[in-house]
């Protein structure tokens, strides 16, 4: 898919900051996605060894399935496809072997679905919560992502540059309280990560629901090993 340049609206811009921002309560601070088992197993201590794993969760994780199924949720709902919704979902469920990493999914997504429901109306919202009310859906983060963002009429690159980014920026947050690491370091890594993330987006708009794929093993056992640490601060 080529490079375009999109445009938001003000109202747009706003929402698109406001879905984003760690105010917005879906509990993600609660999680560190593996990245706790990495610290105390000393593979990530500093800002490098922390910018190679957020390279490898973008490039190799995130660009090649939750990416994916936020655009093709997004097309779903333009379509006013349920099927290929309960599709996604269950492709999630599937891909996201270790049983922290599907929960943390499921939680910040219906957590995400619900807020998003109480700002604004749309049918494809409701119709996803009665998925889960009956059992069809779980939840998953990166579906209620798409859904969110379709409904503000906001553009596939936008949507997916918005996850990256609280994706990416989540992560470092976690780590300011894992290792030591100052404010203006995580800053810089954050800033450096910016291409890494817009060439997850090209990945990922390049891809369909059928391209989907999950192979991170080690950051799938880090997540799977996170439950038996002696000491945690997350959740995952």
């Amino acid at each position: 898919m080529t490079t375009n340049d999109y445009s938001l609206n003000p109202a747009q811009l706003l929402a698109t900051l406001q879905m984003t921002d760690s105010l917005f309560p879906i509990g993600a601070f609660t999680h560190s996605a593996g990245l706790e088992t990495y610290t105390q197993q000393g593979i990530v201590q500093d800002t490098v060894s922390l910018q190679a794993l957020l390279v490898t969760r973008l490039l190799h994780g995130a660009a090649r399935s939750d990416m994916i199924a936020i655009h093709s949720a997004m097309a779903a709902c333009q379509e006013q496809d349920m099927d290929e919704l309960v599709g996604l979902d269950e492709r999630l469920s599937a891909m996201k072997f270790a049983q922290e990493t599907r929960e943390s999914s499921r939680k910040i997504g219906r957590q995400m679905l619900r807020n998003s429901i109480a700002l604004f109306d749309h049918p494809m919202l409701a119709a996803y919560q009665h998925a889960i009310t009956t059992g069809q859906c779980t939840g998953h983060h990166a579906i209620v992502h798409g859904l969110a963002f379709a409904a503000l009429h906001i553009d596939p690159q936008t949507a997916l540059l918005a996850f990256a980014y609280g994706q990416t920026a989540g992560q470092i947050s976690a780590a300011l309280k894992l290792i030591s690491i100052g404010q203006t370091s995580a800053q810089q890594l954050l800033h450096r990560l910016i291409p890494t993330m817009q060439q997850a987006v090209a990945i990922a708009l390049d891809s369909t629901s059928e391209d989907m794929q999950s192979f991170t093993p080690a950051l799938e056992i880090s997540a799977m090993q996170h439950q038996y640490l002696f000491r945690r601060l997350f959740i995952s």
